[in-house]
């Protein structure tokens, strides 16, 4: 498995492979934002992503040269992620949080909306410490 740089067409194309077949992922989605398909999900992630004033890293990650996720970050933050639920098997977790590792090295953080506790629960086990949390936010640090 590897990540790489990719560019909008590829992000858009990442997004909906990292959340194609995912039917769980509707009620933990953002819950300011009412969406009922992977299209709506896919122009949602994107604008937010290409909207952000950071100076943002967006990977694909590849197995065997097929796009099967991706993730966003900047310097020290875990922005977005996403990995197309036949991958969602611990070899394939196991080596993405790897490729995350290795572009946020140190110490850094990620923010979830609190209703989504499988994402949560993930960051979790991959030893990521809940710091603070309220109905709509839950803020973590590695």
């Amino acid at each position: 498995m590897i990540a790489k740089t990719i560019n909008s067409e590829d992000f858009k194309k990442a997004i909906r492979i990292g959340f194609g077949n995912d039917n769980a992922i509707y009620p933990l989605y953002n819950p300011n934002i009412q969406v009922s398909s992977v299209d709506e999900i896919v122009d949602d992630i994107f604008n937010r992503i290409k909207s952000d004033i950071r100076d943002i890293v967006v990977k694909g990650v590849y197995d065997k040269d097929k796009l099967i996720g991706y993730y966003v970050c900047d310097e020290k933050t875990l922005v977005s992620f996403a990995l197309n639920v036949q991958y969602r098997k611990r070899k394939y977790l196991h080596a993405f949080w790897d490729l995350i590792r290795k572009d946020l090295r140190g110490m850094f953080q990620a923010f979830m909306w609190t209703r989504n506790q499988r994402g949560i629960k993930w960051l979790q086990k991959n030893n990521m410490k809940i710091v603070a949390a309220d109905n709509l936010l839950t803020h973590l640090i590695f």
